[in-house]
């Protein structure tokens, strides 16, 4: 029983919280101190192209998981990857990686790539100004290209955020470089620009409206091409959870052309360290 009032410390609901899923934009801010966010979600996405493998179908992403802590007041670490992706072939092209690929049938998974990120607050929003902070890190290649889902490069980014709130409506900026391997040619690498805006409206206390359109520009290839993404989704504050659900759309022809995005998110405040 000596334990019970550091287990309900550890595990009661964070009073301080500021959801981020379904976004993909993320917001200035950071999750308070000694507070871990956790949620996770599931994405269908329909004609996913993975130009590197040639291949295109359906694809299923189950787990979509975030841990994001709260290092310090202005300091939040993330955590972020998927637990399996399976895509239903459709077609199959001549691509640079389809020698390598090691699987059969009209279906082929595997663990997705998981990224790790530092996000600080700079400046918090007050007296007319938006708040500012940045967001660096990189993305691991935990997936294999034998299973085609993967480029197995490790990337890295960096981006400038800004978040102001006019009267009920949030707005979110997120502009940035990210650094890709290229797969096609071993040392080589292709810069883009990444760039995400998003807008929260709150209906009332405990439903949100989202909208959140980014993407990557630049001089990409095979495995690095440009991307066009938008998000229009919603979440849901209901029995201690915080919900969220989204409709996704791709507007290049190597995006998913349209989805589903559904997750699940809670926060929880940790002992002092």
């Amino acid at each position: 029983m000596k334990y019970l009032p550091l287990l309900l410390l550890i595990f009661q609901p964070a009073l301080l919280f500021s959801q981020q899923r379904p976004l993909i934009t993320e917001r200035a801010e950071t999750v308070k101190k000694n507070i871990l966010l956790f949620d996770i979600g599931m994405e269908f996405l329909q004609d996913a192209v993975f130009a590197f493998s040639g291949l295109e179908g359906d694809l299923t992403r189950i787990g979509v998981v975030g841990v994001r802590f709260g290092a310090a007041d202005n300091v939040e670490i993330q955590i972020l990857g998927t637990i399996q992706n399976i895509l239903s072939i459709k077609n199959r092209f001549d691509a640079p990686n389809t020698p390598n690929l090691d699987f059969s049938g009209n279906s082929t998974s595997d663990f997705g790539d998981f990224t790790m990120a530092t996000k600080v607050l700079l400046k918090e929003e007050g007296n007319g100004w938006p708040a500012l902070g940045t967001r660096f890190g990189f993305q691991m290649p935990n997936a294999s290209n034998q299973n085609g889902l993967s480029n197995d490069e490790t990337n890295f980014f960096s981006s400038f955020l800004l978040q102001k709130q006019f009267g009920r409506l949030q707005f979110f900026t997120e502009l940035g470089l990210v650094v890709l391997g290229d797969p096609v040619s071993p040392g080589a690498q292709d810069d883009l620009f990444t760039y995400g805006f998003a807008l929260m409206h709150p209906l009332n206390d405990q439903i949100n409206l989202v909208v959140d359109a980014y993407g990557r520009v630049g001089a990409g290839g095979i495995g690095t091409e440009e991307q066009s993404l938008l998000r229009l989704g919603t979440q849901v504050k209901a029995a201690g959870l915080y919900w969220d659900v989204a409709l996704f759309l791709g507007f290049r022809h190597t995006d998913p052309s349209s989805g589903l995005i559904v997750g699940v998110s809670k926060a929880f405040r940790l002992p002092m360290f």
